[in-house]
């Protein structure tokens, strides 16, 4: 399931940050887009973490 988080982080950030990006030719592997949008504070390594809490399933259900 942690898997699955990561992968809709990426994909949720994708869509909503890179689809627009006039950069976003540079971020050709996945690692340099999560490291862009760590840069920008987008998201930050907590963010990806393996570690699915409670309150983070919350958030998620939320959405």
């Amino acid at each position: 399931m942690a898997t699955n988080i990561k992968v809709n982080v990426v994909t949720e950030n994708m869509i909503k940050y890179c689809y627009t990006c006039p950069e976003a030719h540079n971020c050709d592997t996945e690692e340099k887009c999560i490291a862009c949008w760590e840069e920008k504070g987008i998201i930050t390594k907590e963010d990806l973490e393996e570690t699915v809490t409670t309150e983070k399933l919350l958030k998620l259900y939320a959405e």
